[in-house]
């Protein structure tokens, strides 16, 4: 009888680690991240005695970013994933080293084991990594590379939904539940469990219109996005809905388009990435003052929440100028730059960091712009029971997990799901179920 012990990402978002063990002791990780909101950051300590595997579902580092800590001891665990996760996740667990001023349990040097031990594995090919112990990938729509994992353990199936994302975006195919084999249990991220989207294509008309707007007007719009894909999305609705002016993109989210250059597979439509990507200006840190106190440009910049980043070198010419906007593309959390600013309309940011370069000291009422548009990666709501809905359990206990979410979040899928003949639950930190 197989065994989960969730390590993470229980009624929280953060920190993502889920223990899968066989009869026979044998174990796989799905996922191994971090947190970054309380001291204790990594994920829930369990006995690691016969890990096989790690499987991970993508490279964000609430999924990725303790990765490194399984190498002080393990120096030959093997990593499954592939080639764009892999090369971002590196560069993402390095500038977190290097800036961040938390103690982490591990090095640059554990960060090379990481690589060293990384074995790449295609969607829908079955591999095995122990006795009657096998893990399969399948495509989550969530951002280049990112995958589901059917795991199956002594005779049975247990779906990780890792992040997904059912709704059509411009950077990637949607998850298709249709292809995943019959399943035993499912364990499923709730993050937008209370939440609706809105339409798709009618929001990324709105937010290409209003840019038109304040630069045919002679302003310019900043854009806060996340560096890793939602910084392409924008770049490239733009594109679609022919906005022509003048576009720039600044900080991690040119290294990460140079990186999608090198797996067109891992995108949708690799030649319309190509164009829409090339049509947009790499900025240097020369031109970062001139471009903000010109007229007439869009610029494109991490950090997606304002909490740093290039962002931050253009922010304070833009909120100063009534003609100029901030349009914010991605999740904003409360208590972050980025939310104080959309729900209060007042920037405040304090830093003065020797490994960033930084020395911000910004508390500014906003004289531009502030619009929020909701181009989410993951499910909301109705894509989640859609997507559960569309999956075929092989047995009556129609077993569900609920994670990745905060508590209201998970509790609130759970209990929705049971009301429509589920099993389902929202597990606690530690908590072990069995199969």
């Amino acid at each position: 009888m197989a065994k989960i012990t969730f390590l993470g990402g229980c009624r929280e978002v953060g920190r993502s680690a889920i223990l899968v063990e066989s009869k026979n002791g044998d174990k796989c990780l799905l996922d191994y991240g971090i947190r970054f909101s309380d001291e204790d950051r990594l994920p829930y300590e369990a006995s690691l005695r016969k890990l096989k595997a790690v499987a991970l579902t993508h490279c964000h580092i609430d999924h990725s970013g303790a990765l490194p800590f399984l190498y002080n001891k393990k120096k030959n665990l093997p990593l499954y994933t592939n080639g764009v996760t892999l090369e971002i996740i590196e560069r993402l667990i390095i500038d977190m080293l290097k800036i961040s001023k938390y103690p982490y349990p591990f090095s640059l040097k554990e960060v090379v084991q990481v690589v060293n031990n990384s074995y790449f594995l295609k969607k829908s090919i079955r591999r095995k990594i122990a006795h009657d112990f096998y893990i399969t990938f399948y495509d989550a729509g969530h951002i280049p590379g990112s995958v589901s994992i059917v795991v199956e353990v002594d005779g049975k199936k247990i779906l990780y939904s890792g992040d997904f994302n059912n709704n059509n975006t411009n950077l990637v195919n949607s998850a298709n539940p249709s292809i995943i084999p019959e399943i035993d249990a499912l364990i499923i991220e709730s993050t937008y469990s209370l939440k609706d989207h809105p339409p798709r294509e009618q929001l990324e008309r709105q937010f290409v219109e209003d840019v038109i707007e304040i630069t045919q007007n002679g302003g310019n719009v900043l854009v806060p996005a996340f560096g890793v894909a939602r910084s392409q999305e924008a770049i490239m609705i733009l594109d679609k809905y022919e906005y022509r002016g003048k576009l720039f993109l600044d900080g991690l989210a040119k290294l990460i388009t140079k990186i999608y250059y090198n797996y067109p597979n891992s995108l949708k439509n690799k030649n319309y990435y190509r164009k829409a990507l090339k049509k947009a200006k790499f900025v240097g840190q020369e031109k970062q003052t001139q471009i903000s106190q010109k007229s007439n440009n869009v610029i494109v910049s991490p950090s997606g929440m304002l909490k740093g980043g290039a962002a931050l070198k253009y922010i304070k010419d833009i909120l100063i100028n009534p003609q100029s906007a901030i349009f914010m593309v991605g999740y904003q959390v409360e208590g972050t730059p980025g939310r104080n600013l959309l729900d209060n309309r007042v920037f405040k940011f304090q830093e003065s960091d020797e490994k960033r370069n930084t020395d911000y000291d910004l508390n500014i009422e906003a004289q531009c712009k502030i619009n929020h548009y909701d181009f989410s990666s993951h499910a909301d709501g109705i894509g989640l029971h859609s997507y559960i809905d569309n999956l075929h359990f092989n047995n009556h206990s129609k077993q569900i997990f609920c994670v990745h979410g905060d508590n209201e979040a998970t509790t609130h899928l759970a209990s929705k799901l049971n009301s429509n003949d589920y099993h389902s639950v929202a597990p606690e930190i530690g908590e072990v179920y069995k199969i």
